[in-house]
């Protein structure tokens, strides 16, 4: 496993007006390098946070049969309006993955919505409602991966692709240090790809990581 990476921070389709001013999407080319990597063809793929469906279009590409769940429901109706099989993208909720009907899982990729610590919006409502603090975002963070864990099959993996935020009065949130520690108590920590942009990245850094976890 490679454990560095430099990319474009490009996309190669445009979203429709109404969705450009929240376009958070990682590109195609990093989906394309964890599907080659832990995948083969027919493999079992979700996306706990499906966004616009990168995730689930670049596996229609390759041969995998990817699921994908999406709280948002504009979100949800644009990404079955693109896939060849609009019914893998699912209109759900994360954080209770135990009632979504998939098949055993070959593999997870997902960039899972950001908190900071003092951040007051729930990013499990699309940041529609006040949340419960950074606390709880890690533990629901690690009860989602609970609930994978469960549909994984013994040889699978997961990657999450996630950044630390630098804040503007200067202080940070080591977000991705913190949801590796709450994973790792599920799945066994296989390490990070620091992934570098070429292009502007955001939250004050040029990387992320990519965190690639297996099954215990």
């Amino acid at each position: 496993m490679k454990t560095y990476l430099c990319l474009k921070n490009v996309q190669k389709k445009a979203l429709p007006e109404e969705f450009q001013s929240d376009d958070v999407r990682y590109p195609e080319e990093l989906v394309e390098h964890f599907l080659s990597e832990f995948t083969c063809s027919g493999d079992f793929v979700l996306d706990p946070f499906m966004g616009y469906g990168t995730t689930l279009i670049v596996a229609e590409r390759l041969k995998r049969v990817a699921f994908g769940v999406e709280f948002e429901e504009r979100r949800w109706r644009y990404v079955q309006s693109i896939l060849r099989h609009p019914d893998r993208a699912l209109l759900g909720d994360s954080t209770r993955l135990d009632a979504v009907q998939l098949p055993d899982l070959d593999f997870s990729i997902t960039s899972p919505p950001y908190m900071g610590a003092h951040h007051k919006e729930n990013p499990f409502t699309a940041y529609a409602t006040e949340g419960y603090g950074y606390g709880q975002y890690l533990e629901t963070i690690k009860s989602i991966y609970v609930q994978l864990n469960r549909k994984l099959k013994p040889s699978g993996h997961a990657v999450i692709e996630v950044s630390n935020l630098k804040h503007e009065d200067g202080t940070t949130t080591t977000l991705a240090w913190d949801i590796a520690r709450e994973v790792s108590d599920v799945l066994r920590f296989l390490g990070e790809v620091v992934v570098t942009w070429d292009d502007t990245y955001g939250y004050g850094y040029d990387h992320s990581y990519c965190l690639v976890f297996a099954k215990r």
